[in-house]
């Protein structure tokens, strides 16, 4: 069953992709990234190598694309240099992508397409603040659980939005990756949910979330609970929990973590983020995790920062710490240019 499914799928594919391409417009686009830092500290991961690699790196994407307005029709190629360079300065890449598909299939909402590289389309939840680095200037999804060599169904609406990415290949448990996830849209707020069925660290690995957000007379509230589990007698998985309150007219917003043993493997912890943007292109920002057991302690860490956007750059000035001890302490400067 699962075979014909891939093979119908290939099939509507293949052949809505023969069509002529006489009406076609091609779309060049290009788009990356640069990030940069430089660190001040004794820790052991920054003395004496005060602009560290693994936080600052270059992200490259060079594409092309073709659609056909009338049957909906597109395909996309191009290469990609992607991710944070090692401590020699190398680069990952360049690796050669492509993607095609059918959007609004028969006039319907529902688009099938496959990407050999990246399906985004699934990414739900709150930004996660559990993790610092100096270069990080935009925190990734809660649930960020991005398929390469990928079918992907989606099914939107004004109200409703619906992704499911399948991939067809056998992982090395003989299974497929898959994973769904849903918007609803309501009248002041939206609900989400998403589960993702894979590998991690060489078990099955199951990871799903459910949350929202909610406007009110003074702002908004976010609220997500992300659960993760584990085929593994040292490791099972974990969960936590992350409400942000943000009141829009002050610029001012809080964020609440409670870490069940995802973040904090022992025995879980806790963190918060407090941010203020009411200055014209300034952000004050303090983030903090602590572990309940020693045995994380490593995981730790403080952040304050200023951030400044100046003209193409976003820049930060900051101050905390890493893990627990002596010379954990780092000062840090870094900046961010955006080509998306």
């Amino acid at each position: 069953m699962k075979k014909l499914f891939v093979l119908a799928l290939a099939v509507v594919l293949t052949l809505s992709l023969t069509a002529t391409v006489s009406a076609a417009t091609f779309d060049p686009y290009i788009s990356g990234r640069i990030t940069w830092s430089y660190v001040e500290s004794d820790h052991k991961d920054y003395d004496g190598n005060p602009v560290h690699l693994d936080y600052s790196g270059i992200k490259l994407l060079l594409k092309g694309k073709v659609t056909h307005e009338e049957t909906g029709t597109w395909g996309a190629i191009g290469a990609k240099i992607d991710g944070w360079p090692n401590d020699e300065g190398g680069l990952n890449g360049p690796n050669a992508i492509y993607d095609f598909g059918i959007n609004n299939i028969g006039g319907s909402n529902f688009s099938i397409w496959y990407s050999n590289w990246e399906n985004e389309n699934m990414n739900r939840g709150q930004g996660r603040i559990h993790d610092s680095a100096p270069a990080k200037y935009h925190e990734d999804f809660l649930f960020d659980r991005d398929m390469a060599n990928v079918i992907g169904i989606d099914y939107i609406t004004d109200k409703l939005a619906v992704n499911f990415g399948y991939v067809p290949d056998d992982n090395a448990l003989g299974n497929n990756d898959f994973q769904i996830a849903f918007t609803y849209n309501f009248d002041g707020g939206k609900v989400h949910a998403g589960y993702w069925n894979s590998i991690l660290n060489g078990v099955e690995a199951k990871e799903y979330i459910i949350g929202g957000e909610v406007k009110t007379s003074f702002g908004t509230i976010k609220a997500d609970y992300l659960s993760l589990d584990l085929d593994s007698s040292i490791y099972g998985g974990g969960d936590l929990a992350q409400v942000a309150v943000a009141f829009d007219d002050l610029k001012f917003d809080v964020t609440f973590v409670y870490d069940n043993k995802y973040k904090f493997k022992t025995d879980g912890g806790y963190g918060y983020q407090i941010r203020y943007t009411g200055f014209d292109n300034i952000t004050l920002a303090y983030r903090a995790f602590e572990a309940d057991e020693k045995a994380d302690e490593s995981e730790n860490f403080t952040d304050f920062y200023i951030g400044y956007k100046y003209g193409i750059f976003e820049t930060r000035l900051g101050y905390g710490t890493v893990g627990e001890g002596k010379d954990n302490d780092r000062l840090y400067a870094s900046v961010y240019i955006s080509f998306w």
